[in-house]
């Protein structure tokens, strides 16, 4: 029945979608123009997956594929019902990996994303490998391919907790439902959070250790029964990855130290010095390997150390803006996060009443909270932060309904003196062999009364989410899709750049750190220059617009388009229609001409003599640009050799006391000669910044 419900709701979804009128949207974002048939099957599929949850026993195969139909409910809606991938900062990745793609290399002197070029690499490799001649099917899919991905690892990291089947199942569905955030588009971010996923899986499944018996039971089981080549392997695999981390994202190196680090001092981690060997790793890229990005702008880095509660205000009440009706969506992510975060800890509080000590959960929960005292992220970090907690919010959150361990149903036959568990199994997870692992701990047989509440009001909840997931979600969607017409007057301009020029377009607010809302920078990296003016409360009022276009030179452009006229009539306040007057003023206007004109956006140049000098994509650098190329000082060459030995030095001794028991006498010669080498590398760091700076 419970399979019958999902195909029924998964179809309900899809099939009214071909009615959406993507351009009718309102305040509220894409639940505005949704079909109440296709809100009706999203609460079908999500219900349906937690009516599988009654059974006897897990049916794996069925619940991840309705995982999957969640998923692509929730993140390919707008593949599904829009011409063009939404977003404009993919578009601006997509030209990162276009310039990689065509040049060979990166420019981190040219836009400070160069500095952490590893994504744009690797997916400029993996399309010409596949011959792959544009970006955009990737772009638009991407989303729905990176949240599958993630539940592999999830999957994996919650078989390695004592958790009542259910419980897991419901983590899973909690954790699609949960990432509302928005980051899972086209870019580091995204491909670094499934990285960071991964990592984290394998130090709490293989690196946990066998946990000391207290008067809790471990939420955590032993580590998982492998050899020690095999231990090698995962290792040296979790320093790739954070290398990889490293080298295509600014943040998330950081969290995963953060992680790691609270893994190892609560005792559920034996690869006790990774945490050091990744925050060498680190300070060696960020010294060497980005020093175009940092120099000149440390007061903008480290400005905001220690600001918690300015931090704070500008996460969370200053992205709440705009008229009421907006309002409404942004109070809805803040409402999500609550409720998520409140129902997170009311599970772990009914896991401790139960005698269950999750430290592995606890440290993933507050680690990232240490961001917030140290950067705001443009804005941004309290989203960041909750996104990283996600996992163990998820999990703790599914602990509300079902806080026991495996029940007796989901246990299996005994062989010999080997009894296995196969109630957690996830995706892609390794078979279990040798010694059973330790599972004991409470378990979790609420009856069958018990169950059939708990299922209720996890439906009850979830679908409820599944619906608030849309309006936070999508609640800007009016201005983060990408009409057509937008995309062909970018491609205008791009047609007509080959001396280099520059783009003016107008918003509210304006400045350095603005970024438009429309497809850009997807080409000609380096010769187009974007140039943001503030957008005029009165349309009417366009000299100020076209003085700044004059300034900008012979054949410099100015854009008007809807997507960032709904973004300054949402966020601030301008009058609807503001758009329509504010064009048919420019077009009136006769010190400009109009070059191009779609039904969402139009493109103008200026009338200028011809003895004007010309526009140039090279004339000013944006803010993100890079402040100065010098690279080296007296010290820099020791402090490679520093990096390096150091690197080598405390990567031996994390594999001979993971891999080598035999050869642990070595463990305190190798730290000690590791000493005076950090300090002669973190002198020569220090020298640089200062230099440098």
């Amino acid at each position: 029945m419970a399979a019958a419900a999902f195909v029924t709701g998964l179809l309900l979804f899809l099939l009214p979608l071909s009615g959406v009128r993507i351009e009718a949207l309102g305040g509220l974002g894409l639940i505005s123009v949704l079909p109440v048939l296709s809100l009706v099957g999203l609460a079908l599929v999500v219900g349906s997956f937690v009516v599988m949850l009654g059974r006897r026993r897990p049916a794996a195969a069925v619940l991840v594929v309705m995982l999957a139909g969640v998923v692509l409910c929730l993140d390919g809606v707008t593949a599904l019902v829009e011409p063009l991938p939404r977003f404009a900062t993919t578009y601006q990745i997509s030209g990162f990996v276009n310039y990689v793609s065509q040049t060979g290399h990166a420019a981190p002197n040219l836009e400070a994303y160069f500095s952490w070029p590893g994504f744009f690499a690797f997916i400029a490799f993996v399309t010409r490998a596949a011959g792959a001649h544009s970006l955009l099917p990737l772009m638009t899919w991407w989303p729905v391919l990176i949240d599958l991905l993630m539940l592999a690892p999830f999957l994996l990291l919650t078989s390695a907790l004592r958790l009542d089947w259910r419980a897991r199942w419901l983590a899973a569905l909690l954790f699609c439902l949960g990432n509302w955030v928005g980051q899972d588009y086209f870019s580091p971010q995204s491909f670094g959070f499934l990285l960071y996923l991964v990592l984290i899986a394998i130090a709490v499944k293989w690196f946990s250790g066998r946990p000391m018996a207290g008067r809790r039971t471990p939420g955590e089981l032993p580590s998982g029964p492998i050899g020690t080549r095999q231990r090698g392997v995962l290792l040296l695999l979790m320093i790739l990855i954070f290398w990889v981390v490293t080298l295509s994202h600014q943040l998330t190196p950081f969290l995963l130290i953060l992680a790691v680090g609270g893994l190892v001092l609560a005792g559920r981690c034996t690869a006790r010095g990774l945490p050091v060997l990744f925050g060498v790793l680190l300070a060696g890229w960020i010294s060497y390997g980005t020093v175009a990005y940092w120099s000149g702008h440390e007061s903008v880095i480290f400005g905001n150390v220690g600001n918690l509660f300015g931090t704070f205000q500008l996460s969370v009440n200053g992205r709440v803006t705009g008229p009421p009706v907006h309002q409404l969506a942004d109070q809805t992510r803040i409402v999500l996060a609550g409720l998520m975060t409140g129902m997170a800890l009311l599970g772990l509080a009914r896991r401790w009443r139960g005698g269950m000590s999750d430290r592995a959960l606890i440290v993933l929960l507050l680690a990232p909270l240490v961001m917030v005292a140290l950067q705001n992220y443009g804005g941004e970090i309290v989203l960041r932060v909750y996104l990283f907690a996600l996992p163990a919010i998820a999990v703790l959150a599914a602990c509300l309904f079902f806080p026991g361990t495996a029940s007796k149903q989901a246990r299996v036959g005994q062989v010999g003196r080997r009894r296995l568990d196969v109630s957690g199994l996830g995706v892609g997870q390794i078979a279990l062999t040798g010694q059973a692992r330790d599972n004991r701990g409470p378990e979790s047989g609420p009856g069958r009364l018990g169950t059939a509440i708990a299922l209720v009001m996890a439906g009850v909840l979830t679908v409820s989410v599944a619906v608030l997931f849309v309006v936070a979600r999508y609640g800007n969607e009016a201005f983060e899709r990408t009409p057509r017409s937008e995309y062909a007057a970018m491609n205008y301009i791009y047609r007509h750049d080959r001396h280099g020029t520059a783009v003016l377009w107008v918003s509210q607010p304006a400045g350095v750190n603005a970024t438009p809302q429309m497809p850009w920078a997807f080409r000609d990296i380096g010769r187009v220059r974007y140039v943001s003016a503030h957008a005029p409360a009165n349309p009417a009022r366009t000299s100020g617009v076209v003085a700044a276009l004059r300034g900008l030179g012979r054949g410099a452009f100015l854009i008007t388009d809807h997507t960032e006229a709904e973004f300054t009539e949402q966020t601030a306040g301008y009058r609807p229609g503001w758009d329509a007057r504010f064009r048919a003023a420019l077009s009136a206007d006769p010190a400009l001409r109009l070059v191009y004109s779609g039904q969402d956006a139009a493109v103008y140049q200026a009338r200028l003599s011809t003895s004007a000098p010309r526009a140039s994509g090279s004339q000013a650098v944006s803010a993100t640009r890079a402040a100065g190329s010098a690279k080296q000082t007296a010290w820099s060459p020791i402090g490679m050799g520093a990096l390096l030995v150091a690197l080598l030095l405390l990567g031996s001794r994390e594999f001979i006391r993971e891999c080598v028991p035999a050869g642990r006498r070595l463990l305190t010669p190798l730290g000690v000669a590791s000493l005076p080498v950090l300090a002669l590398l973190l002198a020569a760091v220090a020298e640089r910044f200062v230099v440098l700076g």
